[in-house]
């Protein structure tokens, strides 16, 4: 009877752990989607982040030359 009871045991302890790996699995694959996502949002923000880098760049441009146009007039009108 001992051989009978203990057989079921390692069946049972075989089912616990090929369910356990079943559950590791999709915990692991859920995190890989989770990795994903955020690696997708990060490029998107990284993708923004230059656009408005560039924007930056081109205003300050449009600023400094607005500024040397205004310093001309100022100039100008002095000389008057």
């Amino acid at each position: 009877m001992q051989g009978g009871k203990m057989a079921k045991t390692v069946e049972e302890v075989e089912k616990n752990v090929s369910a356990s790996f079943g559950y590791v699995k999709k915990d692991m694959l859920m995190l890989n989607d989770s990795v994903s996502d955020i690696h997708d949002k990060i490029q998107h923000l990284s993708l923004n982040h230059a656009a408005l880098l560039a924007e930056i760049k081109k205003l300050s441009e449009m600023i400094k030359v607005g500024r040397g146009k205004a310093a001309r007039k100022v100039k100008k009108k002095g000389k008057k």
